[in-house]
Parts: C-alpha cells; structure tokens; sequence
C-alpha cells in the first residue's frame, strides 16, 4: 500500500521530554499506521543521540541526520528520505491533535486546489512562565481559526500557512526543492540553530500560489505550541520581532532583487514619531526592534551586494 502523508520533524537539539510529547502525539494519530510515515531529521545536535529514542510504536519512523546546519537543509532532507503525497510538518515542540494527519488527508481530497494548508495553534505555557503580552503572543505562533479561509493571493495573511503542522502537496514540494537548488540564497529564510529568522514556510506557501495552487488555514487542524518560560520573555520576544523585521527585508530581496521600499516621507516619518509619542512602553520597544531589524538586514543585503560585484 502506497503511502498517503509523510511527517517530517526537524530538530537540533531538542528537549527530550518535548519531542516524547510530539512522538507521543504522533503514535495516537487516528489515521491507519499503514498509512503514513515518520521521518524526524537531526539537523546537527550535539545532544540528541540517535538510536535512545522510542518512536512511540510508529511502525513506519526512522531518524536521519543532516549535518548541514538550519531549517531549510533539515525541511528539504525529509523532503528527499520521503515519499507520501502530503507532506506534514512538525516542530520538535509540536503536539498535534489526535485526528491531525486524518483531516490533513480529508482537506487534500475535498480541496484539490490547495498546494499548502495549516490550522489553529494554541499556546501551551510551563507552569511558572511570565504572560507574554497581548501584541505578542503571535510570535510565539498563537493563531486562532475560527473559519476556513484560503487564497491564491500571496499577500493575503490570513490564508498564509505557518510551519507548525504546514501541510504540502508532493509536488509542491518539489517545486520549492528545485527553487532552492537553483536560488541557495533562499536557506537563509529560516532557523539557523540559535539564529532568528523566518520566512521558509511562506516561501514554500507562495511557490504552491506560482503553480496555480491556493493556500489555507483550516479550524479543523489543531497543535498544541509547548514553549517554554525562555521563550516568553519580554527580552526573547524582541529579538523576534526584530527577526521579523530582518526577515521581511531579506525574503523581499530574494524575491525580487531589490529591498522593499519602506516609507521614508516626510508622512511616513510622521507617522512613526506620533505612534511613538502616543505609545506604550512596549510599542515604543517594537517601534525600536523593528528600525533595528530593518537596519540589520539593509546592511546585510548592502554587503552581499558588494561581493558579488567583486
């Protein structure tokens, strides 16, 4: 029996008792065994330790290891070692619903248009942990889906899938494999280790949107987000939203070969200087990351630029 979906969980150095919880997770799954597999790429650790984890009774689960650092190398491995026509991914702190990979096979016969699909993400803080603030808990990749909604609109962000439990058509995965092949400079859109950045699994949603291919978001599909009191600092949340900023930057300048333009009016600047009177603390601490952000990856574009004119 051909296989129907592949999950591929990318890690390095992961905690243990998070990624039991995702296997764990994964082992519950109402989908038939027979019908999935499992493939979890250690991308360089230097602590996971191949061969000490119990694959929870999955039938069909290997690891592999993939020494080129960063997110990209790890997604497009699993890529290659798999072979089911949907695609899953999952983070190493991931806990997906028990019917996750069930309704991810629903949703790719009953929506042949879409390329990509994720769902709702729900936040699940350790005990102890400061309350990350409202404006946010986004960038700890809280989502609410109350409805289906999708597009082929690549600027529409609602119907944007994220990386937790990013659903791919096979081909679509492909597509994007072959793009990286041809365009390296996109591995740079995602994790590198400890290294903030995002951006690959819009990358992936924007090349199924080139095939003709839609991407959505479905209330139906449900992760549980385990995150740890580190990453719910004022101080660690920060440093995201700057990443966001840098990364924003830096996808746009892949896409196109330019740096998107940012307002730099005399209304712009006006614009940035009342919120910054009339906000918050904390809006005003955004209002900072996101100009240092902006700077970091001008400056980095500006320096790749110079080299290759060498």
């Amino acid at each position: 029996m051909s296989l129907e979906l592949s999950v591929i969980i990318p890690t390095h150095n992961p905690r243990r008792d998070y990624l039991e919880q995702v296997v764990e997770a994964l082992a519950g799954q109402t989908l038939a065994a027979e019908k999935w597999e499992l493939v979890i790429v250690d991308n360089a650790s230097s602590e996971m330790g191949d061969g000490r984890w119990e694959m929870g009774g999955i039938p069909n689960a290997r690891i592999v290891r993939e020494e080129r650092l960063g997110l990209t190398n790890a997604r497009l491995r699993g890529f290659a070692e798999t072979t089911g026509e949907i695609i899953v991914l999952v983070d190493d702190d991931n806990v997906l619903a028990p019917d996750y990979l069930e309704q991810a096979v629903r949703i790719a016969k009953e929506y042949p248009q879409m390329g990509t699909w994720s769902g709702a993400i729900e936040l699940v803080l350790e005990p102890g942990s400061p309350q990350p603030a409202e404006k946010l808990r986004g960038l700890l990749c809280e989502r609410k889906v109350e409805r289906a909604v999708w597009s082929n609109d690549r600027s529409h962000f609602a119907a944007t899938p994220w990386g937790a439990g990013e659903c791919i058509r096979r081909e679509v995965a492909k597509a994007y494999a072959d793009k990286v092949a041809r365009e390296p400079r996109r591995r740079q859109l995602d994790l590198q280790g400890k290294d903030l950045v995002y951006g690959g699994d819009t990358d992936i949603a924007y090349t199924g949107c080139e095939m003709g291919y839609a991407m959505g978001v479905f209330p139906e599909l449900k992760v549980k987000h385990l995150t740890p009191p580190s990453r719910c600092t004022e101080e660690y949340l920060l440093k995201g939203y700057e990443a966001r900023a840098y990364s924003e930057v830096l996808h746009g300048w892949i896409e196109t070969g330019r740096i998107p333009p940012q307002r730099t009016d005399l209304r712009g600047r006006l614009g940035v200087l009342v919120r910054w009177m009339m906000g918050s603390k904390l809006e005003r601490k955004m209002i900072s990351a996101r100009a240092r952000g902006l700077k970091r990856a001008e400056e980095f574009v500006s320096s790749q630029s110079n080299m290759s004119r060498r």
